[in-house]
């Protein structure tokens, strides 16, 4: 006897869908809005910090418009083809952002060392400052708002994206303090130097994005604790007929976690007293683990 039912949430999954669209869109938004005051500054400046922090917002907008389509695509609801559902998208989406990030790292390393090797001036470094100033404010209110939806819906697109957004302020800082630094001493190495350290920010970044989103799509299993309730729930159930349980296998696709497990119960009990306990103990899982869609095959013993 299996007994299954639907996710229990706090928020209902057509409101999560919608905070998560929501939280994408403006992560577009303000991408969109930082490449254009940062290139601006970067071209005036000519500093290959700023450049850098550039070409990481511009990395921004191409990982947050592919995150976009996947939370909607995430959000599409099982069919013949998919019994699962859809939300491995957005672990396909943070995979592919760990690849962009790790190139634009590569990619800044090279021209830091070209720069190390022939140094160039950085011209008007107060509006450079001031530009990164205001960049830096901006993208820690992105990563507050995209790590509060991230939370709230437990989606793995929007925790890669507030994570992605968090580097850009480091690059922005970084930038910061180069411009400052040429501007207080006259030593251009600063510049350089500095967006090498970034590059490598970035690049240690991306290899944690990546290995987040690999765990979900082979299937990793769900942290330990997650376990340690399930078992903590079943046991409440040992005076009405349970047990034990076995065979606990556990999973996430997007912001479902996937809970499958053998529930042992008195094989003295009826066919409808079994099950009803074994509903019993279903809801009770789903209740303590949002978001947790949960299959339960009773065995007597």
């Amino acid at each position: 006897m299996t007994a299954s039912f639907e996710p229990h949430t706090s928020l209902s999954l057509a409101e999560e869908s919608r905070a998560k669209n929501r939280a994408a869109r403006l992560s577009v938004a303000i991408a969109s809005l930082l490449v254009a005051l940062k290139a601006v500054t970067a071209w005036v400046t000519g500093s290959i910090s700023v450049w850098a922090s550039v070409l990481d917002s511009t990395m921004d907008i191409f990982a947050s418009a592919i995150n976009f389509v996947a939370v909607r695509a995430a959000a599409r609801p099982a069919d013949e083809d998919h019994a699962y559902g859809h939300g491995k998208a957005e672990s396909l989406a943070g995979l592919f952002q760990a690849g962009v990030i790790s190139a634009s790292g590569f990619f800044l390393i090279v021209e830091a060392l070209r720069r190390i090797a022939m140094p160039r001036p950085v011209a008007s470094t107060k509006l450079g400052i001031a530009a990164m100033i205001v960049a830096s404010v901006v993208s820690a209110v992105l990563v507050a708002r995209l790590r509060r939806v991230a939370r709230a819906t437990d989606s793995p697109a929007l925790h890669a994206d507030a994570f992605h957004y968090l580097t850009d302020i480091w690059t922005n800082l970084g930038a910061l303090v180069a411009l400052v630094l040429v501007a207080q001493t006259g030593w251009l190495l600063a510049d350089p130097l500095i967006s090498l350290a970034i590059s490598l920010y970035i690049i240690w970044s991306a290899a944690r994005v990546g290995k987040e989103s690999v765990d979900v799509l082979m299937d990793r299993r769900l942290p330990v604790d997650v376990d340690e309730r399930v078992a903590a729930i079943i046991n409440r159930y040992r005076d009405q007929g349970v047990r034990g349980f076995h065979d606990l296998r556990t999973r996430r696709s997007g912001s479902i976690k996937f809970i499958d497990l053998h529930l042992e119960v008195d094989r003295r009990m009826r066919l409808d007293e079994a099950h009803e306990l074994t509903v019993k103990v279903l809801r009770a899982i789903e209740e303590e683990i949002p978001r947790a869609r949960v299959q339960i095959h009773t065995d007597p013993v």
